[in-house]
């Protein structure tokens, strides 16, 4: 399931991501895990994903902005059974 929304948001971001991590337990193996992926890309310019909104929406997330936490964005896949956690950060 990671490499599928790798694939999709590598498509969305090109060359603007620097490198996209599958985080939290789920990408721990034969950890006990929720059913849900945590994938954290990291991309040069964090301005360029508020510009790409509307495109991430379009395959499925929605958008939460920073979500208490400054310079990250946070997206949700899934609705309330969510799937899919991104978290964008820019490259120090």
């Amino acid at each position: 399931m990671f490499s599928e929304e790798e694939r999709k948001l590598k498509t969305i971001f090109g060359n603007e991501i620097v490198h996209i991590y599958h985080i939290g337990s789920t990408s721990v193996p034969e950890l006990i895990a929720k059913p849900i992926i945590d994938i954290l890309p990291v991309v040069r310019d964090i301005h360029i994903v508020d510009v790409l909104n509307d495109e991430i929406e379009n395959i499925g997330y929605e958008s939460k902005g920073e979500n208490g936490i400054p310079g990250r964005r946070y997206f949700q896949k899934g609705g309330d059974k969510r799937t899919h956690h991104v978290h964008i950060y820019r490259k120090l």
